[in-house]
C-alpha cells in the first residue's frame, strides 16, 4: 500500500509542476492521462470493481503505461536508454508480487545466473539468495543483507565454518547493504589462491573471516560404503536433471558393494527438479502417494503416487539427514519418505520452502515465478512449517562466546601451520591439534572440528572419505541408530505435536 500511496502523491506533484510551467499543450496532454490512468494508482478491490477480470486490469494497465512511456519518450530532456528501461519495468513486475522466489534476472546478469545454475564456478562454496532478506537490526530496521542459503562441503567456506543461515553484510569492508546480489558475487569470485574477506552476522554477534578463493565445481551426487560396515553414505547436494541417473548408479553400485542400511544426506540441499525428487523417491516407495500440488487452477492440481515397483529394497532401513538448510524438492523428499515410513530423520527442523517455481529463459534475462504449493502425504504444510525430524540432533556450532577466539585462530592460519608439520590424517594428530590450543577458550569438538576440515581440504576428492561417524554428531547418531536402534540407541524421538522432544548433543 505505501509503494501505491507513493506514486499517487509522486505523479500529483509532477502534475502540479506542469500546470504551473508547461504549455498548454503540455497540459491538457497530462490531465488527460492522469484521468485515463486514474485506476492504475487506487485499490484494485474497490475502484476497479470485483467484476473486472485480471486480463481486463491488465489490458487497461498496459494501455496507461504506454501512454506515460510515450508522454516520457516525447517530453524527456535527456536521451532514454530504452534498454535501462525495460529491465526496471521488468523488474519491478516481479518485485511488486512480494514473493522472494519469484524474479526477473536482467539481461546483464544473465551469464552469471547461467553460470550459478551450470555448478561450476570460481569463488568459495556458497549459494546465496537473489533477493536479499531483511535482518531486524536493533539500531535499524532497514538493513538489509545476503542471506547464505548453502554451503558446499570441502570447499573453502565449509573450512572457515560458514553455515546456512549466516548473513553476509560486507565483503572486503564494503557493506552490501546498497550492492546488487550480482554485485556481491563478482566480488567474491577472483583468482584461486587469493584472499577474499567476509564480515557474517550469526544471531547476536559479527565476526570477519579471510576466506582463500578456489575453482569449485559442485557436485549432485556423492557415495561411499562406510569402512568396516555394510552401512552405505548417500549425499545429495541438489536435485538437478542429472542427479536421478547419478543416484541410479550409485545405489546398484552400493548394492554391489552390500548395502544392507543406507544414510542419505540431505543437509543444506535446496532443492531442485521436483519431477526428479520424486523419481527418487519412487525408487524407495511402492504404491503410496508421494506429494499433492495445489495451483492457482485448481483444475491442475495433482497428486503423485508412486508405483508398484522399487529400487531399493525394503530390507534397507534408511536414515536421513535433515537442518535448517534443506529447503523445497529436498523437504518433499524428505515427508515423502518419513509419511511412508520408508525413512527415520536425523537433524533439525527443514527450512520450509513448500512451493514450487518455473524458471525460464525471458529476452536475453531469466525470470523465476512460483506457480504451486506442495503438501505431503500425511496432509502436511510444507511451506512455512518445514518437516521436522524423528529425532532432534544439534550440529556443533561455535557459541557466541567462542566466535572471537575462533575468528582469530581461523585468521591466524594456525590450523595450516599445524597440519604442514603433522600430514598424516589420524585420530591422534587431530587430537593433538585440540590438545594444543585447549587454552584458547574454544570446546575441544569444534577445535576436532577445525583440524578435521582442514585434513579433508588438503585430500584428493578421491581419497576423501565422504561420512563422518566420529566428529560429526548427527552423522554419528544416524549411523548408531542403524547398527542396532532396537536395543542400544535411547533417544527419544520428537513427537508429531512437538512436545517431549529430546534434543542430543554428543
Amino acid at each position: 500500500m505505501k509503494k501505491l500511496i507513493f506514486s499517487l502523491i509522486i505523479l500529483t506533484l509532477f502534475a502540479g509542476l506542469l500546470f504551473a510551467n508547461g504549455s498548454p499543450e503540455e497540459q491538457r496532454f497530462f490531465e488527460n492521462l492522469m484521468k485515463s490512468s486514474q485506476p492504475v494508482y487506487t485499490n484494485s478491490s474497490s475502484s476497479r470493481g470485483s467484476s473486472s477480470t485480471g486480463s481486463e486490469i491488465i489490458s487497461r494497465d498496459m494501455a496507461t503505461l504506454e501512454r506515460l512511456y510515450q508522454y516520457v519518450d516525447q517530453n524527456f530532456l535527456y536521451d532514454i536508454d530504452y534498454d535501462a528501461v525495460y529491465e526496471a519495468m521488468a523488474t519491478a513486475l516481479f518485485d511488486a508480487l512480494g514473493d522472494k522466489y519469484t524474479y526477473y534476472v536482467k539481461a546483464e546478469e544473465s551469464d552469471d545466473y547461467a553460470e550459478e545454475v551450470s555448478g561450476v564456478y570460481g569463488g568459495l562454496g556458497i549459494y546465496f539468495s537473489k533477493t536479499y532478506v531483511d535482518y531486524q537490526d536493533p539500531n535499524d530496521e532497514s538493513t538489509i543483507y545476503a542471506l547464505i542459503t548453502q554451503v558446499f562441503p570441502n570447499t573453502p567456506s565449509s573450512k572457515a565454518g560458514l553455515k546456512a543461515g549466516d548473513y553476509i553484510i560486507a565483503i572486503d569492508d564494503e557493506p552490501v547493504n546498497e550492492k546488487e546480489a550480482t554485485e556481491c558475487a563478482k566480488m567474491m569470485k577472483g583468482t584461486p589462491g587469493t584472499s577474499v574477506s567476509l564480515t557474517i552476522k550469526r544471531g547476536d554477534s559479527t565476526f570477519t573471516l579471510s576466506i582463500t578463493r578456489e575453482i569449485i565445481t559442485v557436485p549432485t551426487v556423492e557415495y561411499e560404503m562406510i569402512e568396516g560396515s555394510t552401512t552405505a553414505y548417500l549425499r545429495i547436494l541438489e536435485f538437478s536433471t542429472s542427479t536421478y541417473n547419478a543416484i541410479s548408479d550409485a545405489l546398484k553400485d552400493l548394492s554391489s558393494q552390500g548395502m544392507q542400511k543406507l544414510i542419505i544426506d540431505l543437509r543444506d540441499n535446496p532443492g531442485g527438479d521436483v519431477d526428479v525428487t520424486l523419481g527418487i523417491a519412487d525408487m524407495f516407495i511402492s504404491n503410496s502417494q508421494l506429494l499433492s500440488i495445489s495451483y492457482k487452477d485448481t483444475s491442475r492440481n495433482v497428486t503423485y503416487v508412486a508405483n508398484n515397483n522399487v529400487s531399493v529394497s525394503p530390507d534397507v532401513e534408511v536414515a536421513i539427514l535433515v537442518n535448517g538448510g534443506t529447503a523445497s524438492s529436498a523437504e518433499i523428499f524428505s515427508a515423502a519418505m518419513k509419511d511412508n515410513e520408508r525413512a527415520v530423520l536425523f537433524g533439525t527442523q527443514t527450512y520450509g520452502k513448500g512451493v514450487m517455481q518455473v524458471i525460464s529463459s525471458f529476452g536475453t534475462g531469466y525470470t523465476s515465478i512460483t506457480t504451486a504449493s506442495f503438501v505431503g502425504p500425511a496432509g502436511k504444510t510444507i511451506h512455512g512449517e518445514g518437516v521436522e525430524p524423528d529425532y532432534i540432533i544439534e550440529e556443533l556450532t561455535v557459541s557466541d562466546d567462542e566466535l572471537e577466539a575462533y575468528t582469530e585462530l581461523i585468521n591466524s592460519k594456525a590450523v595450516e601451520q599445524f597440519v604442514d608439520q603433522n600430514p598424516d590424517y589420524t585420530t591422534e594428530n587431530i587430537s593433538k591439534f585440540a590438545a594444543e590450543h585447549a587454552d584458547s577458550g574454544i570446546r575441544e569438538e569444534v577445535l576436532l572440528l577445525v583440524a578435521r576440515n582442514e585434513y579433508l581440504l588438503r585430500m584428493t576428492y578421491d581419497e576423501r572419505p565422504l561420512a563422518d561417524i566420529v566428529y560429526d554428531t548427527v552423522c554419528k547418531n544416524a549411523f548408531e541408530y542403524l547398527q542396532d536402534h532396537e536395543n542400544n540407541y535411547d533417544a527419544s524421538p520428537a513427537s508429531a505435536s512437538g512436545t517431549n522432544k529430546k534434543v542430543v548433543n554428543f
